[in-house]
């Protein structure tokens, strides 16, 4: 007998993996812009001259970090495609790291409309992936049903 599948939560997977391809693609772009600085990535910078000197006052060690985070990001974007359970994991964590950046901005910088809309959207990802029937695609069962089963 063909079990049927649960197709609940494949778009929201799609749009989790396509968030983090573009978070992977603009760590990697922005660690490239740092160590090779050029006339082509001029622009890019113009659209946030702030973020260009908190990097350059880093030094390399900002490129270095965007790097990893990139690297780091588009396995996260793997492992949620693929449906593995490290996949997951690698995305909360990235969601976590930003959320809590995010709520830093608010309450350190004061920058209540970015970082809102920034921790809105993170803590959106963060509550959508901890869903028992999302943890389910990954091969997990949802922590509340670990005690049930044990008694």
């Amino acid at each position: 007998m063909i079990k049927p599948t649960d197709d609940r939560g494949t778009i929201g997977l799609a749009i989790v993996t396509a968030f983090l391809v573009s978070a992977t693609m603009m760590a990697l772009v922005v660690s490239a812009a740092l160590l090779f600085p050029t006339r082509a990535f001029d622009a890019l910078w113009r659209l946030n001259p702030e973020a260009r000197s908190a990097f350059q006052s880093m030094g390399k060690l900002s490129s270095l970090l965007l790097f990893v985070v990139g690297i780091v990001a588009g396995a996260a974007a793997f492992g949620v495609h693929r449906r593995r359970w490290w996949g997951w994991w690698l995305a909360i964590l990235l969601f976590a790291a930003d959320a809590a950046g995010n709520v830093i901005g608010i309450v350190m910088r004061r920058e209540f409309v970015r970082s809102g809309f920034g921790l809105l959207i993170t803590g959106g990802f963060l509550f959508y992936l901890v869903q028992a029937h999302i943890r389910r695609k990954f091969g997990r069962q949802p922590a509340s049903s670990d005690w049930k089963s044990q008694a």
